[in-house]
C-alpha cells in the first residue's frame, strides 16, 4: 500500500464517509516506507496515526502482519451532554404553550372576562398570527379607567410597549428582560407566538432547577451533623481508605460515597446511637447518592418527581432524626 493509498483510507474516515477500514500490519508499515516493525517504522507509524487522530484495533505491532485489522477514529472522550451549554428560553414549559390572545377590534368586557376566567394579569393583542400591536393588563385598563375613560373597545387600554423574544434568545438575558417587563411573548422562526414567560414562570423554574440542590445541601449537612464528634478521625480515615493523597482532617472532608462507607463500619456505627435500623437508613442513603449523580450531571430534563419526592422525604426525615437526637443528648448531660 502506498501514502497516497492510505492517506485516501483515512481522508475518508476524516469526513466521516466510512467509519473504519481493514487494513494489514504490513500495508501499514509499508505505507510509510518501512518492511519490518522495528522501533524506528513503530515511531513513523505511531506518528502518521496520532497527526491524523486514527486508531488501528488490534495493535499493528502484536497482530500477525498479514492479519486484518482495523483502522477507525480514534475515540475521542464524549460528555453525555451534547446540546448547546447555553440554556435558551425554548426549554421552558411556558415558552412552549400557545399563549391566549385577543384582537384589537376586541370589547373590554370580553379581555376582562377572558383574563378573569384564566387568573392572567396581561393579555397580548393581535393583529393576526403575527403581528402583536401590544397588551392589556389590569394595570393598563385601571390606569385609563382612573383617567376618565369611558370606552367599551379594548384598543383604548393597549399598551404597546411589550418585549417580544425569539425562541432562541438566551435564558439568562430573558430572565432580565422579564424582571424589567413582568412578561415576554415568545416568537418561533416564523414570528408565530409560542408563548408568554411571565416573572412568576421564572420563579417556578428556579425553585424547579435549584430545590434538589438546596434539599442535597440539606441531607448532606444533616449526615455531618450525625457523624459529628461521634467518631475517632483515625477510625474515619481507615473507614475511607483512599487510593490517593487527599487528606481527610474533618468530616467536611469526606464525598457523599464516603459517608456512606464509613456509616457502614459496624464499629462506627455503634458510636453513633441512632435508635434507627441500619439496613434501611444505609439503603435509602445509596440511593440518594443515584440521585445525587444525576442530578451532579446536570441533566436538562431534571430530576424525575419519584426523585425530587425521595429527597424531600430524606431531608425531613434526617431534619427530624438530628432534632431528637438533640433533644436526647440534652436530657442525658
Amino acid at each position: 500500500m502506498s501514502t497516497q493509498e492510505l492517506d485516501a483510507i483515512v481522508a475518508q474516515i476524516k469526513s466521516n464517509k466510512i467509519t473504519s477500514a481493514p487494513i494489514t500490519p504490513r500495508d501499514l508499515i509499508k505505507a510509510v516506507g518501512c518492511t519490518r516493525r522495528t522501533s524506528n517504522c513503530r515511531k513513523l507509524v505511531d506518528h502518521y496515526l496520532e497527526e491524523n487522530l486514527v486508531e488501528v484495533e488490534p495493535s499493528y505491532v502484536d497482530a500477525w502482519i498479514d492479519s486484518e485489522i482495523t483502522i477507525r477514529h480514534k475515540q475521542m472522550a464524549t460528555t453525555k451532554i451534547d446540546q448547546d451549554p447555553i440554556k435558551k428560553i425554548m426549554i421552558l414549559e411556558a415558552a412552549n404553550r400557545k399563549p391566549t390572545t385577543i384582537s384589537k377590534n376586541s370589547t373590554l368586557q370580553e379581555a376582562v372576562t377572558i383574563m378573569m376566567m384564566n387568573d392572567f394579569s396581561q393579555l397580548p393583542v393581535v393583529s393576526g398570527e403575527r403581528t402583536v400591536d401590544g397588551y392589556v393588563s389590569w394595570n393598563t385598563i385601571g390606569t385609563a379607567l382612573a383617567n376618565g375613560s369611558t370606552s367599551k373597545e379594548i384598543r383604548n387600554y393597549i399598551n404597546t410597549d411589550i418585549k417580544i423574544l425569539h425562541q432562541d434568545t438566551q435564558l439568562l438575558t430573558a430572565i432580565k428582560i422579564i424582571c424589567e417587563h413582568e412578561f415576554v411573548v415568545v416568537q418561533k422562526n416564523d414570528k408565530t407566538l409560542c408563548g408568554i414567560i411571565t416573572a412568576s414562570d421564572i420563579t417556578s423554574q428556579f425553585i424547579t432547577i435549584t430545590e434538589p440542590f438546596l434539599l442535597l445541601e440539606q441531607i448532606e449537612n444533616n449526615v455531618r451533623q450525625i457523624l459529628n464528634k461521634k467518631i475517632l478521625l483515625k477510625d474515619l480515615k481507615q473507614s475511607c481508605s483512599r487510593d490517593d493523597n487527599r487528606p481527610i482532617d474533618s468530616i467536611d472532608d469526606l464525598n457523599f460515597g464516603e459517608y456512606l462507607r464509613t456509616m457502614e463500619d459496624e464499629k462506627n456505627w455503634s458510636k453513633l446511637n441512632l435508635q434507627i435500623d441500619k439496613t434501611t437508613f444505609i439503603k435509602k442513603l445509596h440511593k440518594i447518592r443515584e440521585i445525587r449523580n444525576d442530578i451532579m450531571h446536570f441533566d436538562p430534563d431534571g430530576i424525575s418527581p419519584e426523585q425530587r419526592t425521595e429527597l424531600q422525604q430524606m431531608a425531613q426525615f434526617l431534619n427530624s432524626l438530628n432534632k431528637i437526637n438533640t433533644s436526647i443528648s440534652a436530657h442525658s448531660n
